[in-house]
């Protein structure tokens, strides 16, 4: 690009020159020589900023190396339609196009895939930027967007087998789920009490909701066992003042 931008500011240069002089001619008296000499200097300059036209055009169309992703909306016998934040782009495909599955590069048909399959297709563009000739197209698991992370927080007002309410939320406890009761070791969900509070990651799904829950911390409230010291504590107070009551029971005996 540098060199076609030089090509037309040497060629401008010329056309200013070329002005220059035949400025200076006006003053005397004409001649061929100098009618030549602008006619061919004219001539040069167009063909110049032709070549760099020509050039900057075919550079413009030449297919560019790009990959698309999205979800896909529909297929064809060659094509598949993806849609990516609203965004509608077209994938074209031939049989020399690689179909494959990750993890583990399992390889696929044009028929295995699917509507909502998540999709990155690799292969060039031209002029048109909405569409893609694919080489390569990978069907990869949905990737989680930070956006669908949340962090919830509520007290518990109702337990009910692994189903945990709280500030009008709902939360399923599963094995899967990353589980923790400040004080409590191993805990389960019978440990749980009302008005404790509850702290979960949850995943939205694509509608707003939860969908997977992934950690869940749990503050014991009042009514949880948990939250209270033990009485019978081996505190230096409480030693002292056993200690104190036995020489007392001595002494009066």
């Amino acid at each position: 690009m540098k060199k076609i931008f030089l090509i037309i500011s040497i060629f401008i240069s010329l056309v200013f020159l070329a002005s220059s002089v035949l400025a200076e001619q006006e003053s005397s008296p004409g001649s061929d020589l100098t009618d030549k000499i602008k006619e061919r200097l004219q001539e040069t300059a167009e063909e110049g900023i032709q070549t760099a036209k020509d050039e900057i055009e075919e550079k413009t169309n030449r297919p560019k190396k790009k990959a698309f992703i999205g979800n896909v909306d529909s297929t064809s016998d060659t094509t598949i339609n993806l849609v990516y934040k609203e965004q509608k782009y077209t994938i074209n495909y031939t049989d020399s196009t690689v179909f494959e599955k990750s993890p583990g590069k399992k390889k696929l048909e044009a028929d295995d895939i699917k509507s909502e399959d998540f999709l990155i297709a690799m292969g060039f563009v031209t002029t048109d930027d909405q569409s893609l000739d694919a080489k390569r197209v990978l069907s990869i698991n949905q990737p989680i967007s930070p956006k669908s992370r949340q962090l919830l927080s509520g007290k518990i007002k109702e337990i009910d087998g692994n189903k945990v309410s709280f500030n009008s939320k709902t939360i399923t406890i599963s094995s899967k789920t990353d589980f923790t009761i400040k004080d409590v070791d191993k805990p389960t969900i019978d440990d749980l009490q009302l008005e404790d509070n509850l702290f979960t990651l949850v995943i939205l799904d694509k509608n707003g909701d939860i969908g997977q829950v992934k950690k869940v911390f749990v503050l014991p409230g009042k009514n949880n066992p948990a939250s209270q010291e033990p009485t019978n504590a081996d505190t230096d107070e409480s030693t002292e003042s056993a200690e104190t009551e036995s020489d007392s029971a001595e002494v009066e005996e």
